[in-house]
C-alpha cells in the first residue's frame, strides 16, 4: 500500500471505515501542505488566526479541548502515513522504522493501543500485520508502532519518521522536565527524514512546559504548525446542549477543558522546582529506626474503599535539613482502594505498630467508624477536620514548608504526580482555593499535607508553629492567614514567585 496516492479523508473513510471531523481534516491537510478550499480557510482562520500559506511542516501542535477527538484522529493520521508515506528511502535497508506513541499514563496508553489494534484487526489493514504484541504492532513493511508512557527513558536508540506525544500539557506531573527530555530525545531519532511528522497534542493546564512554549511562539514562521482546537469546533458530534450544561456547571473549567484556553486565575500550586528539591531520589520508603521511635507521627486520608479514591496513610518524623531548620521527613506512604475495610485497618495497625505508633491523625470522613475499628486494634484516632476553612490552612502550611525547603519526600510516583497537579484557583472574592483539577485525585497530596500540618501546628503559639518531638524542635513560619475559610496571602506566595 506504500506510495498509493490517497487523501487522509479518503483513507479514513475507505480503509479504516472511520469518519473524521471537517476541522481535523483541515488541520491535517495544512500539516501536509495541501491546498485548502474556501470553506477550509474559514476553519483555518478560526484555528490559527492567520492567513494560510502552504509550507513544509514537520511538527503539528494542537492545543485541544476535552473530547475533541484529538488522540483518535492523530492515530488515524499515523496509520495513514505509515501506509502511504515514502520513508524507507531515507533509512538503511535493514532498519526498522519506529512510530512511538507516548501517553501520559498506563490507562491512556492501553486505550490508544486498543484503538490502534482495532485498525489492524478489523479493517483491510489486517493484511499488513506481521504480529501484534501487548504494547506494539509490527508490520510487514518494517514499521513498528509502539505505545508507551512518558518517562525520561523514552524514546531512545530508534529510527522514527513519525511520532505522537499525547496530552503533553500534563506530562510535567510525571517529572518537571520530562516533556522537554522526550522531545529532545526524538530529534536525533527523526532528523534523517525530510518528510518526518511529529504530533504534539495537549489540553491547557499550567503556563509552563513544551506545550505552553509552543503556544506562546505560535505565530513564528517555520516548520511548525500550532493550531487551537476547541471542542465545539473539532467535534460536532457533541450536542450543543451538553456543552451548555458543562459551561453552566463550571464556567472556568469549561473554558479550559472544552474551549482549550489557558486561564490567568489558575496556577500550579507548588512549583516544580520546590517539589524536585524535596525528593530523595530512589528512596521509596524508610524502615522503622529504633533511634527515631517516639518521634514518628502518622496521618490518614480515609475513603470508602469502593470507588477510585484511595485510603492513604503517611508516616514521617521531624529532622533538620541544612540551614532551612527543622522539617518533616516522610518515611512511608501507602494507599488502598477497593479493599475490605477490616483488612485495610489490619494493615494500617500493623504498619503503625512497626513504627512504634499507637496514635494517628485522620479527617472527619467516616471518623466514628474508623475510630472504632482502629481502637479495636489498639490504635487511637485523633480527628483533624478537613473543612473548607481548615483545608486552606493545611495547604498553606504545605506551600510554606516547600518554599522553605522543610519537606523531604519519598520518591513515590503517584504522590509526586498529585502534588504537581495541585492547582490554586482564584475565587470571586479574590482569595484562592486549592484542589486537584477536575476529574483528578489528591489522596496522597492530602495525607502529605495533613501530616505536615500536624507537625507544623502542634503546640502553636500563634506566631508560628512549634512542636517538641524526641528532643527536636519543629518551626513553621507566620506567612499568610485564613479569612472565612479561604487563603489570604501575597500572590507571590501562591504562585511560587
Amino acid at each position: 500500500m506504500n506510495g498509493y496516492k490517497v487523501s487522509f479523508a479518503a483513507f479514513c473513510r475507505d480503509v479504516l471505515d472511520e469518519s473524521v471531523s471537517p476541522a481535523w481534516i483541515v488541520a491535517y491537510k495544512a500539516f501536509d501542505g495541501q491546498p485548502l478550499t474556501v470553506h477550509d480557510l474559514d476553519t483555518w482562520r478560526a484555528m490559527t488566526g492567520c492567513e494560510y500559506q502552504p509550507r513544509d511542516i514537520h511538527e503539528l501542535v494542537a492545543v485541544k479541548g476535552r473530547r475533541a477527538q484529538g488522540t483518535k484522529t492523530a492515530s488515524k493520521f499515523l496509520a495513514f502515513k505509515v501506509h502511504t508515506g515514502d520513508y524507507r528511502r531515507y533509512a538503511a535497508k535493514g532498519d526498522r522504522l519506529h512510530v512511538p506513541v507516548i501517553a501520559q499514563s498506563r490507562d491512556v496508553a492501553r486505550e490508544i493501543m486498543c484503538y490502534l489494534t482495532t485498525f489492524y484487526q478489523q479493517t483491510e489493514l489486517r493484511s499488513e500485520v506481521s504480529e501484534i504484541f501487548k504494547t506494539s504492532i509490527e508490520l510487514k513493511n518494517g514499521f513498528v508502532i509502539s505505545v508507551q508512557t512518558c518517562s525520561y527513558r523514552a524514546p531512545r536508540g530508534i529510527t522514527a519518521p513519525l511520532a505522537l506525544l499525547d496530552e503533553l500539557g500534563v506530562w510535567r506531573v510525571e517529572g518537571s522536565d520530562v516533556d522537554r527530555e522526550v522531545v529532545r530525545s526524538l530529534t536525533p531519532a527523526m532528523v534523517q527524514f525530510p518528510n518526518r511528522k511529529l504530533i504534539l497534542l495537549g489540553s491547557p493546564w499550567v503556563k509552563a512546559g513544551v506545550l505552553y512554549d509552543r503556544w506562546e511562539r505560535r505565530f513564528e514562521v517555520g516548520d511548525r504548525l500550532v493550531v487551537h482546537c476547541p471542542t465545539p469546533l473539532m467535534n460536532p458530534l457533541i450536542p450543543a446542549e451538553e456543552l451548555a450544561r458543562e459551561e453552566q456547571a463550571d464556567p472556568q473549567n469549561y473554558r479550559r477543558e472544552f474551549l482549550a484556553e489557558w486561564l490567568d486565575d489558575i496556577d500550579q500550586f507548588l512549583p516544580d522546582s520546590d517539589i524536585a528539591a524535596a525528593i530523595r531520589s530512589g528512596v521509596r520508603s524508610m524502615p522503622p529506626a529504633d533511634v527515631l521511635k517516639g518521634s514518628y507521627a502518622a496521618a490518614i486520608d480515609a475513603s470508602g474503599l469502593t470507588g477510585k479514591d484511595k485510603f492513604t496513610l503517611a508516616i514521617g518524623h521531624p529532622a533538620v535539613r541544612g540551614s532551612s531548620g527543622v522539617g518533616v521527613v516522610f518515611d512511608l506512604l501507602r494507599g488502598w482502594s477497593r479493599a475490605p475495610v477490616a483488612a485495610v485497618c489490619d494493615e494500617v495497625a500493623a504498619l503503625l505498630n512497626s513504627y512504634g505508633l499507637k496514635r494517628v491523625v485522620a479527617d472527619q470522613f467516616g471518623f466514628s467508624f474508623l475510630k472504632e475499628l482502629l481502637s479495636q486494634r489498639g490504635i487511637e484516632v485523633a480527628q483533624l477536620p478537613f473543612t473548607a476553612r481548615s483545608k486552606a490552612e493545611i495547604f498553606l502550611d504545605l506551600k510554606i514548608a516547600f518554599s522553605q525547603g522543610r519537606i523531604q519526600l519519598l520518591d513515590h510516583a503517584e504522590s509526586l504526580r498529585e502534588l504537581r497537579m495541585l492547582e490554586s484557583r482564584r475565587t470571586s472574592g479574590g482569595n484562592y482555593s486549592i484542589a486537584a483539577p477536575r476529574g483528578q485525585h489528591d489522596d496522597y497530596a492530602c495525607v502529605i499535607a495533613v501530616l505536615n500540618h500536624h507537625f507544623a501546628k502542634a503546640g502553636s503559639n500563634g506566631r508560628g508553629a512549634f512542636l517538641a518531638v524526641g528532643g527536636q524542635i519543629f518551626h513553621g513560619g507566620p506567612e499568610g492567614r485564613i479569612v472565612n475559610g479561604n487563603v489570604s496571602f501575597p500572590t507571590s506566595v501562591i504562585r511560587g514567585r
